[in-house]
């Protein structure tokens, strides 16, 4: 092989010297063949020969790219969460609320979890023809009972019937009954009232409400039945009215089902010195080690008048995360502290309880005491 001139361009040097090595390759050879008999023994492969012999294309210079192939990175998959990963989470009422499934608000349009909006439903009476717009989710028990009538208040008294003979409007083609999905704030309830007293036209403001696959001709609700839909005017004390009795009927029953005391860690007294941030910081710390301590909160049951604006939620000293603060003074109204100290147990003899569910039963409890302070929090014209 030549040496190429530095005055060569690099494309007329490569092309002279690719030349050359094709030309190397296809040069014939000589096959010579010995006339003695005796043995032949081969002479041992130079390395001039064995360059000879490689072709063309392995003996240009080659891409990193092709002599240093990498495949690409293997996809890290998660792994499958198993029973013992998921029960702490069940038991978690925080992370049950935020799990359900999102749903939309039909008034804001704020998708939200499930668990967390409040449930409406059209609900009608036996010797009337209106049809009132109602939280039904707070009255499954009302609407479930078909005997043992028992009086209640605004609705009944616009047509003198007991709550226990309302029945909830139904899709008969799909045997579902007909509900919304909407926020339960105090304010916000008291902002829509005015809008949904008034007529809009030859049909009530509360129809605009209302799905469009709910209306005549396409849903199962009648011309009749959209027009006698109401609102009642007092509404926002009627929800707040029924939301406490929900919120003491489940608290009785995850007292009823967990004593105080217990090993269960699920009721728990704290022997507070003062009612303020300190003294139940101080409490839980004597309290000792209690299991999943972060899924709990401090509920108050005074007598006399608390320490305001401080008694939100607290540090538990035990996991140094945030817990909440239910006074049961400012969220209930006095007939229904009434009920629950008439049942004369233990839990409610004592000012301040610690409160760790365990179960649905009482993780229900817990999320309606957070829905109630929600449903108040937001209201300033509110005198708690």
């Amino acid at each position: 092989m030549e040496c190429a001139s530095h005055r060569l361009s690099l494309a007329t040097w490569r092309l002279r010297t690719f030349r050359q090595l094709v030309a190397t390759s296809h040069q014939p050879h000589i096959a010579r063949r010995s006339i003695s008999t005796s043995p032949r023994h081969e002479a041992p492969e130079t390395k001039a020969d064995t360059e000879t012999n490689i072709p063309p294309s392995q003996r240009l210079p080659q891409s990193p790219l092709v002599t240093n192939m990498r495949t690409g990175p293997e996809k890290q998959h998660k792994r499958l969460p198993n029973k013992a990963d998921l029960e702490p989470l069940s038991k978690n009422p925080w992370a049950v609320a935020l799990a359900s499934p999102p749903r939309m608000c039909i008034l804001t349009g704020a998708r939200i979890p499930r668990d967390i909006l409040g449930q409406w439903g059209l609900v009608k009476k036996p010797n009337a023809d209106l049809n009132y717009m109602l939280p039904v989710g707070l009255l499954q028990d009302s609407l479930a009972r078909k005997s043992t009538p028992v009086q209640t208040s605004d609705p009944d008294k616009a047509t003198g019937e007991t709550e226990s003979s309302i029945t909830p409007v139904r899709n008969e083609k799909l045997g579902r009954t007909l509900f919304l999905r909407m926020v339960d704030r105090l304010s916000f309830l008291r902002i829509i009232t005015p809008i949904f007293v008034r007529s809009a036209g030859k049909k009530p403001a509360i129809t605009k409400m209302v799905p469009y696959r709910w209306k005549h001709p396409h849903g199962p609700i009648t011309a009749k039945e959209e027009k006698n839909m109401t609102w009642m005017k007092d509404m926002p004390e009627y929800v707040l009215m029924h939301m406490r009795r929900d919120v003491a009927r489940k608290l009785d029953a995850a007292r009823e089902k967990w004593g105080l005391g217990g090993e269960d860690g699920v009721w728990s007294a704290l022997d507070v010195q003062e009612i303020s941030d300190a003294g139940i910081v101080d409490a839980l710390g004597r309290l000792g080690s209690i299991e999943r301590a972060e899924c709990g909160a401090v509920i108050l049951h005074p007598r006399g008048e608390v320490e305001s604006g401080s008694l939100d939620e607290v540090v538990h000293p035990q996991t140094q995360k945030k817990i909440p603060v239910f006074d049961l003074s400012k969220l209930l109204g006095e007939s229904d502290l009434e009920r629950l100290r008439q049942t004369e147990a233990a839990h409610y003899q004592q000012v301040a309880l610690f409160f760790r569910p365990e179960d649905p039963s009482s993780i229900k409890a817990m999320l309606s005491l957070w829905k109630l302070k929600q449903f108040l929090v937001e209201d300033p014209a509110l005198n708690m």
